[in-house]
């Protein structure tokens, strides 16, 4: 009987910690799949904004961008940047900035040149900034223990025939 009550109470233990396991793991991931989500959702609404960075008015191939940081981009009326552990938005040429994402660790934007070349020099130069034809995003969020990261590229649509032309 003794050997019994013991067997059960240690198979008891054994199975109560699995369980008690399980449902940590399970709630880390889930918190790490919505930080994952939140991370990807804001990324890809940085990337259609960005997209659309006009050419001049008189469609000489000039990328209409005023500002270009690592952690800053402006164009038109709209822009993003991270500010503190925001990443912000604005719509009305930097006039006001809304939180489109907390708990961002890290925004990196990374400007290349027709050519694929690294712009890098930041701020950029008016020159450097007007040969942009790919941003790269790189979105870090981090909500205590847990972090997502996120990176995507996007082409300037007003330059695509010098990709679809390119060699």
């Amino acid at each position: 009987m003794v050997v019994a009550i013991t067997s059960s109470v240690v198979v008891s233990g054994v199975a109560g910690s699995l369980v008690w396991n399980a449902a940590r793991q399970r709630s880390e991931i889930g918190a790490r799949v919505e930080l994952v989500d939140i991370a990807a959702r804001s990324c890809e609404q940085v990337l259609r904004f960005i997209r659309e960075v006009p050419q001049d008015a008189g469609m000489t191939g000039l990328a209409q961008i005023s500002t270009a940081t690592a952690t800053e981009i402006r164009f038109g009326n709209d822009g993003f940047r991270l500010s503190t552990n925001d990443l912000e938005m604005t719509i009305d040429n930097g006039s006001s900035w809304h939180p489109l994402t907390r708990d961002v660790s890290g925004l990196t934007l990374v400007y290349f040149d027709a050519d694929g070349a690294s712009l890098s020099s930041f701020p950029l130069s008016q020159t450097n900034r007007e040969s942009v034809r790919l941003v790269r995003v790189l979105l870090e969020l981090s909500r205590g223990p847990e972090v997502a990261k996120v990176q995507s590229s996007i082409y300037l649509r007003s330059f695509m025939n010098e990709v679809d032309n390119a060699p």
